[in-house]
């Protein structure tokens, strides 16, 4: 199940048509278990579809077992279970990104891929960050974001999780934002760049089954799955908050406009990958801002992922 982000807000937002003018589309067809609910072009071209498709892949169906969500499995023993819940996702990206969901080795719900043409389609609101819901009933160890950019100018993924209550009133857990501890990203080194299709699911479980054995080329690779703390291949890069004001162009530590707040709250940060943290030191140097120099430098696409069971209950009751 997807569900259309209902956002009301200011299309102007808080972003220029100028304040990120690298933002780009992908073309042609992808491979996806599912369709995205946005109103932003699908990656065909078309407008996508607020309701799922008939080949929207189950737990049921695409595991072939019982359904089991790592959330509902206790902390300690002789916890009682937590209670399987919704899980509330709101996300946007500088260029592409695709969002889904399954197990620790590889995505069994795929929703891809939505690209920005304008910059308003990253940043502002009610045409910027898309919110997706990830069924209780579904397989959901791990979220993934899958994330490409085009060569120019900046590039990142920023957004935030929480699980819904089962009570009438539907009460939500605490927030997880990007950035939060309990992220990790893999840089494939797999090259997709501004006109691109979207990878499709299968070439992204292929890079999910590299990133989970960590024996790719160090230097075309995370080798790996990194968190913040990182490897000499690379570390996952957090960078600015989405309260940081814009100071009117890209530069290190200030890197982005502000993302409507209606939907990303002020505390989350971006996220990218840093490729050489040991000479890239955010805020004096950024891994957020391309390069240059051609080839595939930052080492994409990416794919984040956060353990499930990372995210706070609700309030019971």
């Amino acid at each position: 199940m997807l569900s259309l982000a209902c956002v009301a807000g200011d299309p102007g937002g808080d972003a220029t048509t100028s304040a990120t003018s690298d933002a780009s589309t992908s073309t042609g067809p992808t491979t996806t278990t599912s369709t995205t609910a946005t109103t932003k072009s699908t990656t065909d071209g078309s407008e996508a579809s607020s309701s799922p498709s008939d080949t929207t892949a189950s737990a049921e169906t695409t595991a072939g077992g019982p359904v089991f969500d790592l959330g509902a499995v206790p902390d300690m023993p002789g916890d009682p279970p937590l209670v399987p819940t919704d899980i509330d996702v709101v996300l946007t990206a500088d260029n592409a990104y695709a969002f889904g969901y399954g197990s620790e080795d590889e995505m069994l719900s795929y929703f891809g891929g939505v690209a920005a043409v304008t910059a308003g389609e990253i940043f502002n609101c009610g045409i910027g960050p898309e919110q997706y819901i990830v069924p209780a009933r579904d397989v959901a160890e791990y979220l993934y974001v899958v994330s490409y950019a085009d060569q120019s100018t900046t590039q990142g993924v920023i957004g935030q999780f929480r699980r819904i209550s089962d009570q009438p009133d539907g009460t939500p857990g605490e927030v997880l934002h990007t950035g939060d501890e309990g992220w990790e990203v893999c840089a494939t080194g797999v090259d997709y760049n501004s006109g691109d299709p979207t990878p499709p699911l299968e070439v992204v479980n292929e890079q999910i089954a590299l990133c989970n054995g960590g024996m790719t080329d160090p230097s075309t690779t995370s080798q790996g799955w990194v968190d913040a703390v990182g490897t000499a291949a690379g570390a996952l890069a957090v960078g600015e908050t989405n309260e940081t004001p814009y100071a009117g162009g890209p530069m290190p530590g200030n890197e982005f406009p502000l993302v409507c707040q209606t939907d990303v709250d002020a505390e989350a940060r971006w996220m990218w990958f840093n490729w050489d943290p040991a000479s890239i030191v955010w805020p004096v140097e950024s891994p957020f801002i391309y390069p240059g120099g051609g080839g595939n430098p930052m080492h994409d696409f990416m794919i984040f992922r956060l353990a499930a069971a990372s995210l706070p209950q609700p309030p019971a009751g």
